[in-house]
């Protein structure tokens, strides 16, 4: 939500005779009080944010009346001035006797008052002050706690392909609306273009926030149109993209919006004897490996429709088919083969564009460590992964990639220190006996390697590794 020209000082003045104290000590006219020794005590109301701390004059001038949200914590404060003039609180104090807040039917005798209105609605705050002279110096404060604003929209379905492109077609747009309080008047907007990036740049003009509108035909341009008429072999859809901001106001100033994410609608193609499917594609947690995406689309006899390839994250692929229901969608990773996507099953409509959801590949697999010397195919884990006082393993991942920071190597009672150099894991012999060593390595999807360990013996000639053995019992 975006808020704009709130302030949050506020004040109510009320003037009120302060005499200077003073005991009379003889007659005559020198010892009596004139006008013109009383000084001008007022107070003030200022409410700010409840971060604010020093002396609220400081942070503006004060007002009477004031707008908050709900649950938000605010700053009731007191302020005195004398002459005009704002003194500091511990100036101040000197020139009353009590002062105190009234919220809500309680009353709090402190200032500044931390305090927060759990509903919406109209309130009136009261701040009192006894001064010297015992009179009661009483105002009061109009607070406004607003419903939170709110808007979304609800139709067309985004996505909505089944808008007659040509004079006759229309499209009815209705949108959900909360958080107008009695005393704001209301305001929306409708934007739409055919660029996504573009639509806050066009404003179709003003709508009533509480009524339907529609969107009328024709949405192809009258050139385009007259040239498809021309060339039926040539067709083509149009996807227009839009939104509605909302915005609540006072006659004194105070506006809150907010701004409506952006729905999409396509229409049907001019020629109805074919439809477009489009599909995105994307991969979770990649990493910028090289990928190489296969896609084969048949149709409900099992014949292949299409077979292209996508090497970047994410991707579309669109086609044209003939309306059909049971078009199949087979999506596989040829480099990466951890990731892995489920098949999709869609029907498409005469003229229409059909854009899937987003076909998503997961890593669901496990990465590896062994001993560099079985990453490599020998018999004997010792060779090649046992060096001088090096010990080598190899990480396996063939999806989102291992991720280095979740790399962890210990033994039965040490954590150790380790060198990874993609996709080797060297480190230093770990005991001068028999030992348990343990690497345990997580990729990118956050999937863990088995919980496995193998056995180090120093003392064999040469040292020896052994495993792996599961942390579960038995071996691997």
């Amino acid at each position: 939500m975006e808020r704009q020209y709130r302030t949050y000082t506020y004040v109510l003045a009320t003037a009120a005779a302060l005499a200077v104290m003073f005991s009379v000590s003889g007659c005559g006219d020198a010892n009596l009080a004139s006008s013109s020794d009383t000084r001008s005590l007022k107070q003030h109301i200022f409410v700010l944010p409840d971060r604010f701390s020093g002396q609220p004059y400081q942070y503006g001038s004060p007002i009477h009346t004031v707008y908050l949200d709900t649950n938000e914590s605010v700053k009731f404060w007191a302020s005195y001035t004398v002459d005009d003039v704002f003194m500091h609180s511990d100036i101040a104090d000197n020139h009353y006797l009590s002062h105190s807040w009234i919220l809500e039917g309680e009353e709090y005798n402190i200032s500044p008052l931390r305090y927060s209105f759990k509903t919406s609605g109209h309130r009136q705050g009261i701040l009192q002050t006894v001064d010297l002279f015992l009179d009661t110096l009483r105002d009061t404060l109009n607070i406004f706690v607003n419903t939170p604003i709110g808007i979304s929209l609800v139709a067309p379905d985004n996505g909505f392909n089944q808008v007659k492109p040509g004079s006759d077609g229309e499209v009815e747009l209705r949108w959900a609306l909360k958080g107008l309080d009695p005393w704001e008047a209301s305001e929306c907007k409708i934007y739409a273009s055919y660029n996504e990036n573009d639509v806050w740049k066009h404003n179709l003009g003003f709508a009533d926030c509480f009524e339907n509108a529609k969107f009328v035909g024709p949405f192809l341009y009258d050139s385009l149109l007259d040239y498809l008429q021309r060339y039926p072999e040539q067709d083509t859809t149009v996807t227009i993209y839009w939104g509605l901001t909302a915005r609540f106001f006072t006659a004194d100033g105070f506006e809150e919006v907010d701004t409506t994410d952006i729905f999409q609608f396509s229409t049907l193609y001019l020629h109805e004897d074919s439809s477009v499917v489009s599909i995105p594609i994307a991969y979770k947690n990649y990493t910028d490996n090289a990928i190489s995406t296969e896609i084969i689309i048949t149709d409900n006899k099992g014949d292949t429709v299409l077979t292209t390839t996508r090497r970047t994250n994410p991707s579309i692929v669109r086609v044209k088919v003939a309306p059909q229901t049971g078009l199949h969608i087979y999506a596989q990773e040829l480099l990466l083969k951890e990731f892995q996507a489920e098949p999709v099953i869609v029907n498409t409509s005469p003229g229409a564009l059909t854009t899937v959801d987003t076909i998503w590949f997961y890593d669901k697999i496990q990465p590896q460590v062994l001993p560099y010397s079985s990453a490599l195919g020998y018999a004997n884990p010792n060779d090649h992964a046992i060096k001088g006082d090096s010990i080598y393993f190899y990480a396996l991942d063939n999806g989102t990639g291992i991720n280095k920071n979740k790399i962890v190597v210990s033994t039965d009672k040490d954590t150790l220190t380790f060198l990874y150099e993609k996709p080797f894991i060297k480190f230093k012999t770990p005991c001068l006996g028999t030992c348990n060593i343990r690497v345990q390595v997580e990729d990118f999807a956050h999937n863990t390697s088995p919980r496995h360990y193998w056995i180090y013996s120093w003392s064999s000639i040469p040292p020896t590794l052994r495993g792996p053995y599961s942390e579960t019992g038995g071996d691997k």
